[in-house]
């Protein structure tokens, strides 16, 4: 398989502390600064795909992401993220072909409800709203719709509104930070909404979309300060398939976890480097899916 994938633009460091107390790529900036940051996952899975014809999408993809996020003041900042995905799908027969397929790219804006700060910790809560373009690839020979698929087993099925063609994403979402000396914890709840606005190629006699997707996704990371250059941190989510956008063949998990241990290499006070290893341990995806790869993340 040919990918044509360059290596420098990997990561999302999601963080919502104050500039001094958290590492130094930091989402809450000053008014009129900006962020860029980029993530590049490669992954291997064997994930149901709700056709009864075809029943699974197996193979290994890259997952870029390319985001920036601008402070319009102390409290408000907008954000954009856009997937693209470049594969290589089993056939039925057990050959492989490569495919590419775009996500849904994501605009949202944070708001900072609360931030207390004391002299040895902080506590930030902020909340989000997002709104996807619904551009997701799909075809007839459901190719990019199995990589999109792959893609999402990748990521643990954390962010389905990025990776389901033939929809309009909506995704409400609360965060909540705390800092205390070299620790912090970061916890996020999000909603995607997924309303249909097409089949996205699936045969009707095969498949069975439904016109409102909801999906329920909790997050929490855990990361510990080594040195001025280096932290470590582990995370894991659950991601609850509330009411699938496509109805779930028999014998479909609901609930899915992940799980993901990172390593974080932190460049003087604007830039961090992050290499990530995850997995899932239960679920459909258990045993079948395991990936990792480098997020990036700079302040301009």
């Amino acid at each position: 398989m040919k990918l044509r994938v360059a290596l420098l633009a990997p990561s999302l460091l999601f963080a919502t502390g104050p500039a001094r107390a958290a590492p130094p790529v930091q989402p809450e900036l000053e008014l009129s600064h900006a962020q860029f940051e980029a993530l590049a996952h490669f992954g291997v899975t064997t994930a149901p795909f709700d056709v009864t014809t075809l029943r699974e999408a197996k193979g290994h993809a890259f997952l870029l992401l390319a985001g920036a996020r601008y402070a319009l003041s102390s409290r408000l900042a907008l954000e954009l993220r856009a997937p693209l995905v470049l594969g290589s799908v089993a056939q039925p027969a057990g050959s492989y072909v490569d495919a590419s397929a775009w996500g849904n790219p994501q605009l949202g804006a944070r708001y900072r409800l609360v931030q207390r700060v004391s002299a040895d910790a902080s506590l930030t809560l902020s909340t989000m709203l997002e709104i996807g373009a619904p551009v997701a690839s799909h075809a007839d020979d459901l190719q990019p719709n199995r990589l999109l698929a792959i893609a999402d087993a990748i990521e643990g099925r954390g962010n389905p509104e990025r990776f389901t063609p033939g929809v309009l994403p909506l995704t409400p979402s609360a965060a909540l930070r705390y800092i205390a000396g070299k620790w912090s914890v970061d916890s996020e709840l999000r909603f995607p909404v997924l309303v249909r606005l097409s089949d996205a190629d699936l045969p009707r006699a095969g498949a069975d979309t439904k016109p409102l997707g909801l999906a329920t996704v909790l997050g929490v990371e855990g990361r510990y300060r080594l040195s001025h250059r280096f932290s470590v941190a582990a995370a894991a989510h659950l991601a609850l398939d509330v009411a699938p956008a496509v109805a779930r063949l028999p014998q479909r998990w609901r609930v899915q976890d992940f799980e993901r241990l990172s390593l974080h290499v932190h460049f003087g006070a604007s830039s961090s480097l992050v290499v990530d290893l995850q997995t899932a341990v239960a679920g459909d995806l258990g045993g079948n899916t395991v990936g990792g790869g480098l997020r990036f993340g700079a302040n301009l």
